[in-house]
């Protein structure tokens, strides 16, 4: 069987900053996923000082470049509590079929008491981030997208909606 997309997983010492210039002071979640001869790419999220508050995350997304990885897209997210990454809630697809690895990743806020406040969606594709999020106060019935996910094709949209409106945000 041939897949276009490959997961490859490695200790997280392996992703040292020399090579990969992320922003935390300790990687949390590393994801490399590679589309078969045409681009390498190696996601991570990283954070601030165990026990900080407020709590400071970074997601970012490198691609090799002529032997060399190249920072494509990045956000900094904050908030007064805990923010997790959810590991096993991610997805590597080529939904639009260009042969670049399209990827979401799953993420929560929490109070400074670990109830959870929301759920977070981050789709990156080529150099562009896209988000959704749902808040608990409102049952997880209102989403809010970021402004340029109205620009996403209508194939990723229609298959990042699926997963979404699937998705059991409720942690327990």
């Amino acid at each position: 069987m041939f897949a276009q997309i490959s997961h490859v997983v490695r200790s997280k010492e392996s992703y040292t900053q020399d090579v990969f210039a992320y922003q935390g002071v300790r990687a949390i979640q590393i994801d490399e996923a590679n589309s078969e001869g045409n681009e390498d790419n190696v996601f991570i999220f990283s954070k601030i000082e165990k026990n900080a508050n407020p709590d400071k995350m970074y997601f970012q997304r490198f691609t090799k470049v002529n032997s060399k990885w190249i920072l494509k897209s990045s956000v900094e997210i904050n908030h007064n509590g805990i923010i997790s990454a959810w590991g096993s809630r991610k997805g590597f697809v080529d939904y639009d079929k260009d042969k670049s690895v399209d990827a979401f990743f799953i993420y929560a806020l929490y109070d400074t008491n670990f109830r959870e406040q929301s759920v977070h969606l981050i789709f990156s594709k080529k150099d562009q981030l896209y988000t959704i999020e749902s808040k608990v106060s409102d049952d997880f019935k209102k989403d809010k997208f970021s402004d340029n996910f109205k620009s996403l094709d209508a194939v990723s949209k229609k298959e990042l909606l699926e997963y979404w409106n699937k998705l059991d945000k409720i942690d327990k």
